[in-house]
């Protein structure tokens, strides 16, 4: 019999609309397109453990020409443009707005204002000047070159139908087919809306491990060409866990469920998360004494001509680490971590091979 845990749960009722009928977009809705994920999605995640645990940059307080020296209010979300520089945008939570920093020196390039309480960020395949933000109770699309909101989902009030929301996080969009992927924390549940804001009839609620009567809250997401990672803690309790779906809703596997016993590895509110194609994911956790990274790494054994996959579990700690948030990757496999408590970004390179060196 399957588990209460592991059904999909439809979000409305067959044969009816997917939407409420008082929904309208706010602006006019975006035309469909076609969808590639060639270059979009993360091919391959790097050990954590070939990383140096001292940072290599570090941004904190910055200026400009323009205005004088300033500092982050808590750095939620953070992405990467896809663009040649890499610009590295920041969600600066309590000062309402968006930044743009360099990912090569950390200078300053732009600042996005009136953009309230920003929780976190994710580009827009094959638009390189348009990300997604999302904020109070609302899921919007940001123009960076014409600096305005183009298209909003949700409202200032917080609610629980197919377009309102209780304080969205997380959010990544599937560059197979432009969906987004979208954590809607305080009501517990995963929506996914296609490119055009439309609500998609999928939703799934998380609950703590074999008690679906206590619900749990997503804050991250990550994708890859199969499953959906999904990073969630457990209120008031504040252990955390990982979340492996498919891309339909059902469970494959909870990493650090066990609550009695040593499970495969130990996350107090993993917050930012990577997925590579492999499978292979890598979590920074907010809520730990030791402010550690968290990587799965699946080790494949060839035995009786059977494939069996074991996960191995790498922990990274860096003293300059408080209060792990926001997670993104460069190009360069140079590893970005937003600092929520320490308010900063901090840049980790890989270890230089002394052999290679000399």
């Amino acid at each position: 019999m399957e588990h209460d845990l592991t059904k999909r749960r439809p979000s409305i009722i067959p044969g009816t609309l997917p939407l409420l009928g008082s929904w309208t977009p706010t602006i006019p809705s975006l035309e469909e397109e076609e969808y590639s994920s060639e270059s979009s999605l993360l091919s391959y995640l790097p050990p954590i453990s070939t990383y140096d645990t001292k940072p290599c940059l570090t941004i904190k307080k910055f200026s400009s020409s323009t205005i004088s020296q300033t500092s982050i209010a808590h750095t939620y979300g953070i992405c990467l443009l896809d663009t040649d520089d890499e610009q590295l945008i920041v969600c600066d939570h309590y000062n309402n707005r968006i930044i743009m920093f360099n990912s090569n020196d950390g200078s300053l390039i732009d600042i996005f204002r009136q953009i309230s309480v920003p929780e976190n960020v994710c580009i827009r395949p094959h638009h390189p000047q348009q990300i997604y933000i999302t904020k109070a109770h609302s899921l919007n699309l940001y123009d960076i070159e014409k600096k305005q909101i183009i298209q909003k989902l949700g409202s200032e009030e917080s609610g629980h139908a197919n377009n309102r929301f209780n304080i969205p996080c997380g959010i990544v969009v599937d560059p197979t087919n432009g969906e987004i992927y979208m954590c809607d924390s305080w009501n517990h549940r995963i929506c996914v809306f296609s490119p055009d804001f439309r609500y998609v009839n999928r939703r799934w609620y998380l609950h703590r491990w074999e008690q679906p009567t206590f619900k749990v809250k997503p804050n991250f997401i990550a994708i890859n060409g199969k499953q959906c990672a999904v990073t969630c803690d457990d209120a008031p309790i504040y252990r955390g866990a990982v979340y492996m779906f498919d891309k339909m809703g059902y469970i494959n596997k909870i990493y650090d469920h066990e609550t009695k016993k040593p499970g495969p590895c130990q996350l107090n509110v993993p917050h930012g998360i990577l997925l590579d194609e492999n499978g292979n994911w890598l979590t920074v956790c907010y809520s730990d004494q030791d402010a550690r990274c968290v990587h799965r790494t699946a080790v494949e054994n060839n035995n009786n001509d059977e494939e069996q996959c074991e996960d191995e579990i790498t922990y990274f700690r860096s003293k300059e680490l408080k209060g792990g948030s926001g997670l993104a990757i460069k190009r360069d496999q140079t590893i970005i971590i937003g600092d929520r408590d320490d308010n900063k970004l901090l840049f980790f390179k890989q270890k230089i091979d002394q052999s290679k060196k000399s």
